[in-house]
């Protein structure tokens, strides 16, 4: 029987999220012009490729597929349902939601002159979202799981790794020097791991 990848969901689209089967990929968006060669679509080509994984499985992206923005935006919605289903807040927060695993990649930086071949982008909604996620996983840390990471070198990361470490939750980190690498293959395998443990028998 040939091999059947692990499903991808991007913004604005749905799909069904199978109990502790889902990833949602939080973490800095790269800007426009970078988005189909961002830090996302490796690790969607990582996992797509890993054998071990199955389409029970779901990693959710939220940024449109085709890199345009204007591709998945509904200017005129003809209905109330589509103005508020339609909006990117609200669907992830939908999506994050219903993903029990949760991937914060965190390449956050005040200025291009350090970022390289990330932009440059202190991601200040992730850190938010970084926040409320560790809170939901340190209540019950049974259901969600929460993996995170960064390069060594991204800004004002320090006060997130003290409480990741205080719970137990292994950060990640890309060598600088590694950069173009743009995440770090732990930070992969953990997904990969996580959603094989979690793999239903049918």
């Amino acid at each position: 029987m040939q091999h059947e990848p692990i499903r991808t969901l991007f913004s604005r689209n749905h799909d069904t999220i199978f109990p502790k089967l889902g990833v949602f990929l939080a973490g800095a968006t790269p800007s426009e012009e970078n988005l189909k060669t961002g830090w996302r679509r490796k690790v969607i080509q990582k996992l797509k490729e890993d054998q071990r994984l199955n389409p029970s499985m779901i990693v959710v992206s939220p940024e449109p597929e085709t890199g345009k923005w204007a591709d998945i935006d509904n200017k005129n919605p003809k209905t109330e349902l589509e103005a508020v289903r339609d909006k990117q807040i609200t669907w992830e927060l939908q999506y994050l939601q219903l993903c029990d695993i949760t991937a914060f990649w965190l390449p956050a930086y005040w200025t291009k002159e350090k970022s390289g071949v990330f932009d440059a982008n202190i991601a200040p909604t992730s850190r938010l979202e970084f926040g409320y996620f560790l809170q939901e996983y340190i209540k019950n840390p049974l259901k969600r799981k929460f993996i995170v990471g960064s390069p060594e070198d991204a800004d004002s990361i320090k006060w997130a790794k003290k409480i990741a470490d205080i719970h137990g939750i292994k950060w990640h980190f890309l060598k600088t020097e590694n950069k173009q690498q743009l995440v770090a293959d732990s930070f992969i395998e953990e997904i990969a791991t996580t959603l094989i443990a979690n793999k239903w028998e049918y």
